[in-house]
């Protein structure tokens, strides 16, 4: 491993937030996990953290009237390893106080960064409020399905830490409603959009939103009624997607909104949850979705809506049997478009998801094995930006993963 990733461990130290005399009275719990996974895939996919986090199968390349990219591949034996602490420290301004880290390492490429930064934020905690600072989920990432891949159900679900100052009020003393307000940047997570370089190009960069000079706000309520657990939230992102230099700098923006809706019953060895989201610009939520440049003479640019959602069903103590089901569909924009810049590109209409796993716990090892299949409805791009004249690609994916948890 290359030296400068042995130095990401060093970013725990600089993560604590006291000072030496402070420390002595702070408590620290360390936690994480070391994996080892095995897939195999029917067809040529995109996915991330070389292979381990999938996502959807490639539109197909036909040659001679064969899809060459159905070619089945395998991973044997993948590894990867998480390592993290959660601190306790002492009384600040009335409050608990608290900071949480974590790392990730995947893959076995010595050419390229595998390190992942996931988790670096400190937090005080009031007797109904907390206050957040750092980098941690999304607040739309609260609920996730319990899957044996390290997707968690992406590209429906959304996966995005990002670096926020969040404040969560409890009104009742029971905790059973919490009230959420957030203001979130881009980091790791980014939206797409044109190259300054070459417009015609889609890249990911939080230039879009540094420009912009504002952060993304978020608003959001979570109710507790007994064995039920229902959740809404409002996103708000502005972004500046071009820059005319020849022009005094003029700034084109670009505004969007997301709403969420989640649900979670749970009760003995049964639980049931899922998740919607139906919003414009969804990109940085790793939602295949993004917005295009209006067809007229001024630069403009409107969003692209999409609707992504999930379920998941599971039973069991130790051993758990899980049915997850995901569902996206591209809702194109209001206007027409000369050009398009969409995660995941431009050519999707709508994708699904069955996957069903079961899990096995025996101390601190957990066994799982987990079927895939993603079918993604790949087309031609109409004046809106929706997609016609629809074929079908699909991946059968077989999961097989051991992990130890400390």
């Amino acid at each position: 491993m290359k030296l400068k990733h042995l130095a990401t461990q060093a970013l725990i130290a600089s993560l604590l937030p006291f000072g030496a005399n402070a420390q002595k009275k702070a408590s620290i719990e360390w936690y994480g996990f070391v994996a080892a996974q095995s897939f195999f895939d029917s067809h040529k996919s995109t996915a991330g953290a070389e292979g381990f986090l999938y996502l959807y199968p490639d539109d197909e390349q036909m040659v001679n009237g064969v899809d060459v990219y159905e070619l089945p591949r395998a991973s044997w034996f993948g590894t990867m390893a998480r390592v993290g602490f959660t601190l306790k420290g002492p009384e600040i301004f009335g409050a608990a106080s608290r900071a949480k880290a974590e790392i990730e390492f995947s893959g076995h490429s010595q050419s390229e960064n595998h390190v992942l930064y996931r988790h670096a934020f400190m937090a005080l905690d009031w007797d109904k409020s907390s206050l957040t600072l750092g980098q941690t989920w999304h607040p739309m990432n609260d609920l996730f399905p319990s899957t044996v891949s390290i997707a968690i159900g992406s590209p429906f679900n959304a996966l995005n830490r990002s670096p926020q100052l969040r404040y969560e009020f409890y009104p009742d003393d029971n905790k059973n409603t919490k009230l959420t307000a957030a203001a979130i940047f881009q980091a790791l997570n980014t939206s797409v959009g044109p190259d300054p370089d070459n417009e015609i190009k889609t890249v990911k960069t939080y230039d879009y939103i540094r420009y912009s000079m504002m952060p993304m706000f978020y608003l959001g309520a979570d109710f507790t009624l007994g064995d039920v657990k229902l959740g809404a939230g409002l996103e708000y992102q502005h972004i500046v997607p071009y820059i005319d230099a020849l022009d005094g700098n003029r700034k084109y923006s670009l505004d969007g909104l997301t709403g969420m809706i989640q649900a979670q019953y749970a009760k003995d060895r049964f639980s049931v949850k899922g998740k919607a989201l139906l919003g414009q610009n969804m990109s940085h939520l790793g939602i295949c979705s993004g917005y295009g440049r209006v067809a007229s003479i001024e630069r403009e640019y409107t969003p692209l809506t999409a609707l992504s959602s999930w379920v998941q069903v599971q039973y069991g103590g130790n051993l758990k049997w899980g049915m997850f089901g995901g569902f996206m569909k591209n809702l194109g924009a209001d206007k027409n478009l000369v050009a398009l810049y969409v995660n995941g590109g431009g050519h999707i209409d709508n994708m699904w998801r069955i996957a069903p796993n079961v899990q096995y716990s025996v101390g601190n090892m957990v066994l799982g094995c987990e079927y895939e299949l993603t079918t993604v409805a790949y087309g031609v791009p109409e004046a809106k930006g929706t997609v016609t004249d629809t074929h079908n690609v699909s991946n059968h994916r077989l999961l097989l993963s051991v992990m130890y948890n400390f």
